[in-house]
Protein backbone atom coordinates (compact mmCIF):
# COMPACT_ATOMS: atom_id res chain seq x y z
CA UNK A 1 0.00 0.00 0.00
CA UNK A 2 1.42 3.80 -0.83
CA UNK A 3 0.42 5.54 2.08
CA UNK A 4 2.29 2.92 4.06
CA UNK A 5 5.86 3.16 5.79
CA UNK A 6 8.45 1.09 7.51
CA UNK A 7 10.05 1.79 10.33
CA UNK A 8 13.12 -0.55 11.33
CA UNK A 9 12.85 -1.27 15.24
CA UNK A 10 15.30 -1.42 17.38
CA UNK A 11 16.25 -3.42 20.80
CA UNK A 12 15.73 -0.11 22.57
CA UNK A 13 14.07 2.97 22.02
CA UNK A 14 15.61 5.81 20.01
CA UNK A 15 17.12 8.03 22.71
CA UNK A 16 16.99 11.10 20.46
CA UNK A 17 15.42 12.34 16.98
CA UNK A 18 18.38 11.58 15.08
CA UNK A 19 17.86 8.05 16.22
CA UNK A 20 14.05 8.38 15.67
CA UNK A 21 14.61 9.31 12.01
CA UNK A 22 17.05 6.62 11.31
CA UNK A 23 14.74 4.38 11.95
CA UNK A 24 11.99 5.64 9.21
CA UNK A 25 15.52 6.76 6.87
CA UNK A 26 16.86 2.63 7.56
CA UNK A 27 17.28 2.63 3.80
CA UNK A 28 19.19 5.81 3.30
CA UNK A 29 20.33 6.63 6.94
CA UNK A 30 22.24 9.74 5.62
CA UNK A 31 18.98 11.67 4.77
CA UNK A 32 17.99 10.99 8.87
CA UNK A 33 19.82 14.72 9.67
CA UNK A 34 18.88 16.28 6.93
CA UNK A 35 15.29 15.45 7.47
CA UNK A 36 15.90 16.24 11.09
CA UNK A 37 16.84 19.69 9.58
CA UNK A 38 13.84 20.19 7.19
CA UNK A 39 11.51 19.59 10.61
CA UNK A 40 13.31 22.00 12.41
CA UNK A 41 13.18 24.18 9.73
CA UNK A 42 9.01 23.67 9.31
CA UNK A 43 8.79 24.07 13.21
CA UNK A 44 10.88 27.59 13.23
CA UNK A 45 8.51 28.53 9.96
CA UNK A 46 5.51 27.31 12.02
CA UNK A 47 6.24 30.10 14.89
CA UNK A 48 6.38 32.76 12.77
CA UNK A 49 3.34 34.37 10.98
CA UNK A 50 4.14 32.90 7.89
CA UNK A 51 4.52 29.13 7.56
CA UNK A 52 6.68 27.22 4.96
CA UNK A 53 5.31 26.95 1.65
CA UNK A 54 5.86 24.19 -0.45
CA UNK A 55 6.92 26.23 -3.55
CA UNK A 56 10.11 27.47 -1.20
CA UNK A 57 11.88 24.24 -2.19
CA UNK A 58 14.18 24.73 -4.29
CA UNK A 59 15.65 27.36 -2.05
CA UNK A 60 15.46 25.37 0.70
CA UNK A 61 17.58 23.06 -1.70
CA UNK A 62 20.10 25.00 -2.46
CA UNK A 63 20.79 26.75 0.38
CA UNK A 64 21.00 23.25 1.97
CA UNK A 65 23.07 21.44 -0.87
CA UNK A 66 20.40 18.67 -1.11
CA UNK A 67 18.98 17.28 -4.79
CA UNK A 68 15.78 17.51 -5.26
CA UNK A 69 15.10 13.65 -5.20
CA UNK A 70 16.29 13.56 -2.09
CA UNK A 71 14.15 16.42 -0.83
CA UNK A 72 11.32 15.12 -2.43
CA UNK A 73 12.23 11.31 -0.65
CA UNK A 74 12.54 12.70 2.70
CA UNK A 75 8.84 14.39 2.19
CA UNK A 76 7.05 11.87 0.99
CA UNK A 77 8.42 9.27 4.31
CA UNK A 78 7.80 12.40 6.59
CA UNK A 79 4.36 12.53 5.64
CA UNK A 80 3.94 8.63 5.35
CA UNK A 81 5.02 8.36 9.25
CA UNK A 82 2.45 11.22 9.81
CA UNK A 83 5.41 13.82 10.66
CA UNK A 84 4.06 16.30 8.65
CA UNK A 85 1.15 17.81 6.65
CA UNK A 86 0.76 19.76 3.86
CA UNK A 87 -2.55 21.78 3.88
CA UNK A 88 -3.80 24.49 1.69
CA UNK A 89 -3.81 28.00 2.81
CA UNK A 90 -7.09 29.55 1.24
CA UNK A 91 -5.89 33.45 1.97
CA UNK A 92 -2.28 33.10 0.75
CA UNK A 93 -3.65 30.02 -2.51
CA UNK A 94 -0.39 28.27 -1.52
CA UNK A 95 0.44 24.80 0.10
CA UNK A 96 2.06 25.30 3.80
CA UNK A 97 4.01 22.26 5.38
CA UNK A 98 3.37 21.78 8.91
CA UNK A 99 4.35 19.14 11.50
CA UNK A 100 1.91 17.48 12.92
CA UNK A 101 1.39 15.09 16.49
CA UNK A 102 -0.25 12.27 14.01
CA UNK A 103 3.21 9.83 14.52
CA UNK A 104 2.88 10.34 18.38
CA UNK A 105 -0.77 9.18 17.80
CA UNK A 106 0.33 6.23 15.75
CA UNK A 107 2.44 5.05 18.06
CA UNK A 108 0.26 5.50 21.09
CA UNK A 109 -2.10 3.59 19.23
CA UNK A 110 -0.42 0.70 18.81
CA UNK A 111 1.20 0.91 22.29
CA UNK A 112 -1.99 0.62 23.88
CA UNK A 113 -2.66 -2.18 21.08
CA UNK A 114 0.21 -4.37 22.59
CA UNK A 115 -0.95 -3.87 26.18
CA UNK A 116 -4.83 -4.83 25.20
CA UNK A 117 -2.95 -7.90 23.61
CA UNK A 118 -1.04 -8.49 27.04
CA UNK A 119 -4.12 -8.26 29.22
CA UNK A 120 -5.93 -10.83 27.53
Amino acid sequence: MDSEIGILLGESAPCNINQLLESIFWKEKKLAPKANKLLKHIREWSRTQKPYTTDEWSRYCAKNNISQSSYHNMLKRLRKAKMIEKRYNKHNKKHELHLTDGFSELMFKQGNLWESFLRE
